[in-house]
């Protein structure tokens, strides 16, 4: 069953029926005409990566495409269900009035790792085809030796037969039906080799299907809009052009606002062999309207010195441009004594590293933003967060803000007000806390009290989003902050299609 929802509006899933999929809309501000393309996030049939759904659409929006993110079903569900509630998502964007126009034979899908293999399946078996697919690091065959193993065994269990391996691996299905594909991966993806992409390539050139695959040398699972790999980016700009040659895209709009981050492994974007691990920069933009955008360059185990080091700094100054902001949240990795690569002493390099990083955003006319370390989960015998749990970084941090009159979030003061409040045994809900063989990432289990659930990514994203509406400094990027208690009048109206 498909239920299609605004983008803005909130509803609780589990009110719903457990073969729901939800279709969140995210269309182009514009009175004309426009084409749509639909989001597959990927997840290997087991979750969603949120990395991979609304900051797609939004992207889609910056070239004036419509587009829609399906929450899909995941976990338990019939195969038949499954894809009929992605037929329906086309057939009802093309087919059902908005206030918005579509053009109904421009409607494409775009689908990353297990979404890849949901859009490559529907649009090459599907009744409802898209008119044009997009495939980032898709799995395809369910064949060993190059199948995602969890991908095959959420959709098909564990032991699935030889016709249904043939029926279910895309490039067995490809036809002269299947729609005008681009796709990308890289060389030495470790969960999904890059033979998937080359075997969807191989059919669709047999079928004499026009395609553009892009495989770069190196590159993790799971990067989504690339913001953390400067080779793998190039994708964005390379699937612009072929949009545009396909009559989809229009000359970029660049949005109002970016919003960089720059910091570790507690804000950063996690691949799909670190989740259910969750950075709180992959859930920021869902406080953000669409005239800003995050660009999330926080990477796991970088320190003010490292970053600076690796040219991150200077990818950053790159890109940013006059009115952009930079979020700066370090100390984690600073404070590592036994690493020389790492290490900053809080009231010496520490504070020279975080005034280069001020000083250089407003030399591009950018707005730079100090954000005190998130906390790590520590609590002392009398059962107070440990206020020194990232040593003296925060304070130093606080001294160059009020030093240098750069806006300061007290993020590890409002994460310790938070572990108080919920205390220090259901705070472990936070953090990357799993038994063994609770999950196929850690069959050993984990007990990891800095880095987060996704549940505990939320909430301090939640606490950024609250820090940045206290803040009396950043009342322009105020006004772009989704309320996140809309009312009922406020909200689309939706949909349920059987």
């Amino acid at each position: 069953m498909l239920h299609v929802v605004s983008s803005q509006e909130q509803i609780v899933k589990e009110e719903f029926p457990l073969d729901t999929s939800f279709l969140s809309l995210y269309p182009v501000a514009v009175c004309e005409a426009r084409p749509f393309v639909l989001v597959l996030p990927g997840g290997g049939y087991e979750h969603l990566a949120s990395h991979e759904g609304e900051p797609i659409a939004r992207w889609l929006n910056d070239l004036g495409i419509h587009a829609g993110v399906l929450e899909y079903q995941v976990g338990d569900f019939e195969i038949t269900s499954l894809l009929e509630d992605v037929e329906h998502a086309l057939q009802w964007i093309r087919q059902t009035p908005h206030d918005w126009l579509v053009i109904p034979d421009q409607v494409g899908l775009i689908g990353f790792s297990a979404g890849g293999h949901l859009a490559s399946i529907v649009s090459t078996i599907g009744a409802e085809k898209p008119n044009l697919l997009m495939l980032g690091y898709p799995v395809i065959s369910f064949h060993e030796p190059y199948t995602h193993l969890g991908s095959r065994t959420h959709f098909l269990g564990e032991q699935p037969n030889s016709e249904q391996l043939q029926a279910f691996s895309s490039d067995r299905q490809v036809t002269a039906q299947t729609p005008p594909t681009f796709m990308w991966t890289t060389a030495n993806d470790g969960a999904v080799p890059v033979e998937n992409s080359l075997l969807f390539a191989f059919s669709l050139s047999r079928e004499r299907i026009p395609f553009e695959l892009h495989v770069f040398e190196e590159g993790r699972h799971g990067l989504g809009l690339s913001e953390d790999n400067r080779e793998c980016r190039q994708w964005l700009d390379l699937a612009e052009k072929w949009l545009q040659k396909h009559g989809y895209a229009q000359t970029r709009q660049r949005m109002t606002t970016r919003l960089f981050i720059a910091g570790d492994s507690t804000a950063a974007q996690k691949g799909a062999t670190e989740k259910p691990m969750t950075g709180w920069g992959e859930h920021l933009q869902a406080h953000l309207d669409s005239t800003v955008h995050v660009d999330n360059r926080a990477v796991n185990g970088r320190s003010t010195k490292s970053f600076i080091a690796e040219g991150r700094l200077a990818d950053i100054e790159k890109d940013i441009q006059a009115g952009d902001y930079l979020f700066i949240q370090f100390g984690h990795n600073d404070e590592k004594k036994e690493d020389p690569t790492r290490y900053t002493d809080p009231e010496g390099e520490y504070r020279l590293n975080l005034i280069q990083f001020i000083q250089s955003t407003r030399g591009r006319g950018g707005i730079p933003v100090l954000l005190t370390s998130v906390s790590r989960r520590r609590f002392t015998a009398d059962g107070e967060p440990d206020p020194l749990a990232v040593g003296a970084y925060p304070d130093a941090m606080r001294k160059v803000a009020e030093e240098t009159q750069t806006p300061l979030l007290d993020i590890f003061e409002a994460s310790q007000q938070l572990y108080r409040s919920m205390g220090e045994k259901e705070s472990q809900l936070l953090f990357m806390h799993l038994p063994e063989k609770m999950h196929p990432n850690y069959p050993a289990g984990v007990a990891d009290n800095t880095h987060f659930s996704d549940e505990g990514a939320r909430k301090i994203a939640q606490l950024v989003a609250e820090a940045i509406c206290q803040s009396t400094e950043l009342s322009a990027l105020k006004q772009c902050m989704i309320d996140r208690n809309l009312n009922i009048s406020e909200t689309v109206a939706h949909q349920l299609v059987n």
